[in-house]
């Protein structure tokens, strides 16, 4: 390339042709030379006349050779030239970039310009340079697109990578609905996502989150989404106002104009489609289109994955917190005045560790260890557990039993990694900071921090709670009935720093108004609180 372009130089090209003339010259002009000097000194002079003669004839003939010759140099020099001009420009654009090389200021030579704009020929037959030109104009601009394409391709297939890794690292159901949505949203350069899952015994769709909406039930079969979640067929729709079945009252109340919507069912491997996927408004066009479509079931497979994963996950949760469920209420059923009290110590246990800002692991821990913390008493007497009166030192020794019992138990159980504690933190519920707690006499930080906020939930629901045996008396018989809750703090506050933690008594009277109101009329009688409040 640098050569010819050396060559379209105008002087290069002056030069190179003179050059070109004379070295055509040059052997003829070596035989003259070699004749003057060897034959003419021995030749008569009228032999040397007629070797004058043939020379210059031989001279007269050969020169026609070298000046057709130099004619077509000279008129392909100027076919190169031109052809050159165009190839550097088109090298020039495919190397910035189609799009790029129109808003560049590029420095191409005037020369190089001049010939292009100048090489179309007068008439309309096309010439042989016109031919080769728009040869190389059709490559460059194939090379151009295939460029473009490759780009655009690399760039929706990182895009589609990068959405998989998010969506399938993310199984809670309620953070992966807004990450669906504002993903595709983003990827579909659309103005709106809606999500819905199909209730198939309700026969109805449901959205827990679409954006800037609240939630949504719609029966199947009613509407774009409707229609798509029934048939399980994709919908392209360029005007959904024009659809006799489009319900506009959304757009009228919220002053929204629903125009293009590319509608699509989600499937998942286990069963029929499970979900709808809804894009609304189409930026910078008026519809969706097929390259449109063929992204969005791209897009709507990785969705149904997550979708399914999660949906898996909520069902084993509800199924394990279910069984956790019925083993703390086999407990809670011995008596009926123990109804619930596993429930109630793990809703102001919950309460208090969101006053501290416990992590969500520690909080799923604390959970499951206070729904299950009384479940070794299943291996306690009833004649023990369900005493009316104060107990025997050795009945109150076996009764001291039920939190060893309740790690024996708990220690068969197949818990998650997040998990591995409920064990220990329910067997600790008894312990006391001051080490005279049971069943290992722990002392302060040798007891795991949700051990002793279940300790404070513990002793608050026996004091609220109506009992048929003694309750947590410090030497004292007390009556039967739930203690004033004026009388239940001032216990609390005055066993902080011996048997309680200063720092979550300061937690449970951060959250006491909601723990009271959350069971006001149910447990506690109204006036009772409101006496309090």
């Amino acid at each position: 390339m640098s050569f010819f372009r050396s060559l379209t130089q105008e002087k290069s090209k002056k030069i190179f042709l003179v050059s070109f003339f004379i070295s055509t010259l040059f052997p003829f002009l070596i035989i003259i030379a070699a004749a003057h000097h060897y034959l003419f000194p021995i030749l008569a002079a009228h032999e040397i006349e007629k070797l004058n003669e043939v020379l210059a004839y031989a001279l007269m003939v050969l020169l026609f050779f070298p000046l057709v010759t130099f004619f077509l140099m000279f008129r392909w020099f100027s076919f190169l030239e031109k052809v050159t001009a165009e190839i550097t420009l088109k090298t020039m654009e495919v190397r910035a970039g189609k799009k790029e090389f129109a808003g560049q200021n590029l420095q191409v030579d005037d020369h190089y310009l001049s010939h292009i704009q100048a090489k179309s020929p007068q008439g309309n037959e096309e010439n042989e340079i016109q031919s080769i030109v728009r040869s190389f104009d059709e490559i460059f601009q194939t090379a151009v697109d295939q460029i473009e394409e490759r780009n655009r391709i690399k760039e929706l297939l990182s895009g589609l990578i990068a959405m998989a890794s998010d969506l399938t690292s993310e199984l809670d159901f309620d953070r992966l609905f807004p990450l669906i949505i504002g993903k595709v949203t983003d990827a579909m350069a659309a103005e709106r996502t809606s999500l819905y899952v199909i209730d198939w015994e309700k026969r109805e769709l449901w959205t827990r989150v679409a954006e800037g909406i609240g939630q949504i039930r719609l029966p199947l079969g009613e509407g774009i989404s409707g229609r798509v979640a029934a048939s399980g067929e994709m919908m392209n729709v360029d005007d959904a106002w024009e659809l006799p079945y489009f319900n506009r009252t959304y757009d009228e109340t919220n002053r929204f104009r629903t125009r293009s919507v590319l509608c699509i069912p989600i499937r998942c491997r286990r069963t029929r489609h499970i979900g709808v996927l809804q894009v609304i408004n189409k930026k910078g066009r008026h519809q969706f289109d097929q390259d449109d479509e063929i992204l969005i079931k791209g897009l709507v497979s990785q969705v149904g994955i997550a979708l399914e994963n999660s949906i898996l996950v909520d069902e084993l949760k509800l199924s394990f917190e279910r069984s956790i469920s019925s083993l703390s209420a086999t407990v809670d059923a011995k008596h009926p005045f123990t109804a619930g009290h596993s429930e109630r110590v793990t809703e102001y246990s919950l309460l208090m560790a969101g006053e501290m800002e416990l992590s969500q692991d520690q909080c799923e821990a604390l959970k499951y260890a206070s729904l299950l913390h009384d479940i070794g008493k299943i291996g306690i007497r009833d004649e023990v557990l369900t005493k009316n009166g104060a107990f025997t030192p050795d009945e109150w020794k076996e009764m001291q039993l039920h939190p060893v019992k309740t790690k024996t138990i708990l220690e068969k159980f197949h818990f998650p990694e997040h998990l591995r504690r409920v064990p220990e933190i329910a067997s600790c519920h008894h312990e006391r900071i001051n080490g005279k707690g049971y069943p290992a006499g722990l002392r302060g930080d040798a007891i795991p921090l949700e051990s002793k906020i279940m300790a404070v939930a513990d002793v608050f629901d026996a004091l609220t709670s109506k009992r048929d045996y003694p309750k947590y008396t410090f030497g004292e018989i007390m009556e039967d009935d739930r203690m004033p809750i004026n009388k239940v703090i001032a216990i609390l506050q005055g066993d902080a720093g011996s048997n309680f933690d200063p720092v979550i008594i300061d937690a449970f009277q951060g959250c006491l108004q909601k723990a009271l109101l959350r069971y006001r009329g149910e447990l506690f009688p109204p006036e009772y609180v409101d006496a309090f409040l």
